[in-house]
């Protein structure tokens, strides 16, 4: 009697998360052998999922703009007050912890440099769309919307992190400094 059990398929977003997982700690692991050991599977399963690595290069970028841009956005905007679960997503959970290992990958990857323009730009329409939500005229939406992004843009870099309790007291201050009129 074979007691042995088929293991699960591995998905494609689980190679994708890891694969995020795996750049934050530096380009050099992003290999397919080091990912398939990390997931405990073989490197076959990467091609099940990918052509070739440009093509999952392209895809690890696409993923990275949907699950942390373009469906926080959706978040954003069902949530009742849009500033604060903004700061939510960026203090608390955190949604931009792979923002500088793209970035920096980048350098050395140019086929993604569109899709961080893309992002770039849709946070930043999704921020000045809160800030004139506010009533504020043109000029101080787009002074905040920069602000916001830089503040929090360096938040992630910052080698001291703020704990649970900190980030949400930092949460209620931010949403008081930013919504002064």
């Amino acid at each position: 009697m074979n007691q042995s059990k088929k293991k699960p398929r591995l998905s494609r977003e689980a190679w994708l998360q890891q694969a995020l997982d795996t750049l934050a700690k530096g380009p050099e692991h992003l290999r397919i052998d080091e990912l398939a050991e990390r997931l405990g599977v073989s490197k076959g399963s990467f091609y099940w999922h990918f052509e070739n690595r440009s093509d999952f290069i392209q895809a690890m970028a696409e993923y990275w703009r949907d699950k942390y841009t373009t469906d926080i956005r959706d978040v954003v905007f069902a949530a009742e007050d849009h500033l604060r679960e903004i700061l939510k997503e960026t203090l608390i959970d955190k949604v931009g912890r792979y923002d500088l290992a793209i970035r920096a990958w980048a350098r050395h990857e140019p086929s993604i440099r569109d899709i961080i323009r893309e992002v770039d730009q849709m946070r930043l329409d999704a921020l000045y769309r809160i800030f004139r939500e506010l009533d504020l005229d043109e000029a101080e939406a787009r002074m905040r919307t920069r602000v916001f992004a830089a503040c929090h843009s360096l938040e992630d870099s910052l080698s001291v992190q703020l704990s649970r309790k900190e980030a949400e007291r930092q949460l209620e201050l931010r949403h008081a400094f930013f919504t002064r009129l």
